[in-house]
């Protein structure tokens, strides 16, 4: 188990499970780099470890063959996916995620992040910026 903790909490137990991708949003408007139809994942597990994935809506190359340089960095701008130990500030109603590893150049660390529960949704707000990502738990 992850130091600091506590997966009998009420609001621990609220985030275990695994959760799709519904969009993500910066000043209310989408963001820009995900596509009009971006697909992702992110679970959060009892012992205190989590994993993140969004994939953005991109154009395909022709069957059986390889991408162009181009393409290919196209394919990674929008790309999200990292994994690592989480812990929750019940008071500051954050959720902090640990990174260990990250597909993101450049990043790693931890990823604080506001956390409010609606419905059958978790939204996420980077703290200190005007965006939502949205997740919908998965049944």
């Amino acid at each position: 188990m992850v130091s600091g903790f506590d997966p009998n909490s009420a609001v621990a137990r609220r985030f275990f499970g695994a959760w799709r991708y519904v969009g993500s949003t910066i000043d209310g408007k989408p963001h820009p780099a995900r596509g009009p139809n971006p697909k992702g994942i992110i679970i959060y597990d009892p012992s205190g470890y989590m994993a993140a994935q969004v994939v953005p809506d991109m154009a395909r190359t022709k069957s059986g063959q390889e991408p162009t340089p181009e393409e290919a960095k196209n394919a990674l701008v929008g790309l999200i996916g990292y994994f690592g130990p989480y812990t929750i500030d019940e008071q500051a109603r954050t959720v902090t995620h640990h990174r260990q590893a990250t597909v993101q150049p450049g990043e790693g660390g931890d990823v604080v992040r506001g956390y409010e529960f609606v419905g059958d949704r978790l939204i996420l707000r980077p703290v200190g910026r005007a965006h939502e990502v949205i997740w919908e738990r998965i049944k």
